[in-house]
């Protein structure tokens, strides 16, 4: 074989892979395809669960937010991405140097936060003292309905 076959079969490799893994983002994508990982939207009991599960509310809108992790940026999440499912914490979330805390609703009140105090951690990354959260915490931007549907979600938890 010569060197110029060996380079084109090389190249032809690459750009198959590069399409295939291309296609397979694509397909998987919570976005704009069917994620096998991730319940479709009929699969959620209420918007509250949705928006803890995958960030997005019952409209299909991702919820935009500062600070929090790159990798939440660059592949979207919620709640449980860093609190776990069950929302009881104990997770090292990727490149954070803190261990998630519990956020289930009756946790949180039992250590003297109120729903305020949590709506003010959730949205702006303070805590019940007044002091600013790790950077890992995402700043989220939601509207007051949605912030209430996902507070009413933690209290199930």
């Amino acid at each position: 074989m010569e060197r110029k076959d060996v380079i084109v079969i090389i190249v032809a490799i690459l750009v198959g892979l590069v399409i295939g893994l291309s296609i397979g983002n694509v397909m998987f994508h919570p976005i704009f395809g069917s994620c096998p990982y991730m319940p479709t939207s009929f699969e959620y009991k209420s918007n509250g669960e949705r928006i803890f599960m995958t960030g997005i509310n019952e409209n299909g809108e991702r919820i935009s937010f500062t600070a929090g992790p790159q990798w939440l940026y660059m592949h979207g999440g919620g709640c449980a991405s860093c609190h776990g499912v069950d929302g009881r914490g104990g997770i090292y979330p990727m490149m954070c140097n803190i261990k998630s805390p519990d956020i289930r609703y009756s946790t949180l009140t039992k250590h003297g936060m109120s729903e305020e105090d949590i709506k003010r951690a959730i949205t702006n990354g303070i805590d019940e003292d007044g002091e600013k959260l790790d950077y890992c915490m995402p700043r989220w931007h939601m509207s007051e309905k949605d912030l209430n549907d996902l507070i009413e979600y933690l209290k199930q938890l």
